[in-house]
């Protein structure tokens, strides 16, 4: 009966999230209100609130359960090249910018306002986002590139995640260019330590 009960609040929580979603990817965060959600799921407010007790902590979930989903497809990019570092980071970070640019919640994100937005999950609130996405990068570099230097691979891991938070927030050039030069920082970082050879980057197809 226990794992009954766990399952059906499981589910319950993710269709409270999914509805949430929708309302944020089509009206933007602002524009999220509870008992709204509680309405879609057909729940009423205190059972909503018994799961997230304030729009925040919704917030909170949504770019959580977004997050999971995004470093899925990063380790799936980093498992597609473990054989050559570069192109591995190269793979990552696109996916991730790729996906930042298509994802309707981070584009809600990117266009909320105030602190209470949800924006500030990639800036001022952003430091368990990072702290799970760096121990997450550093224990798979750590298994798959061994000889790296830890030092080195520290700082090129932490330099992977700012630089592609900063590229999400200020898009500028196209993500396939963004990932190729966060490549070759991460690579050189990593590299650098050792005497090690740091690989030429990839010619850019004409």
């Amino acid at each position: 009966m226990p794992r009954f009960r766990e399952t059906v609040r499981t589910l319950l929580r993710e269709r409270l999230l999914d509805a949430a979603y929708e309302t944020v990817a089509d009206r933007g965060f602002d524009k999220l209100r509870m008992a709204h959600v509680a309405g879609a799921v057909g729940v009423s407010r205190q059972t909503l609130y018994s799961e997230f007790p304030s729009k925040e902590a919704v917030g909170e979930a949504l770019f959580q359960r977004e997050l999971e989903r995004c470093l899925v497809g990063i380790q799936e990019g980093l498992d597609a090249h473990r054989d050559d570092l570069r192109a591995a980071v190269e793979a990552a970070v696109g996916f991730t910018l790729t996906l930042a640019g298509r994802n309707p919640l981070i584009k809600a994100m990117l266009t909320s306002t105030g602190e209470d937005g949800l924006l500030s999950y990639l800036t001022t609130r952003s430091a368990a986002a990072f702290d799970t996405a760096t121990a997450m990068a550093d224990s798979y570099a750590a298994e798959a590139w061994p000889t790296i230097d830890p030092v080195a691979r520290e700082l090129a891991v932490d330099a992977a995640v700012r630089l592609t938070a900063s590229h999400i927030v200020q898009a500028g050039a196209s993500p396939e260019e963004s990932a190729r030069r966060i490549a070759d920082t991460v690579v050189r970082v990593a590299l650098s330590a050792g005497g090690e050879t740091v690989p030429p980057p990839r010619a850019t197809p004409a």
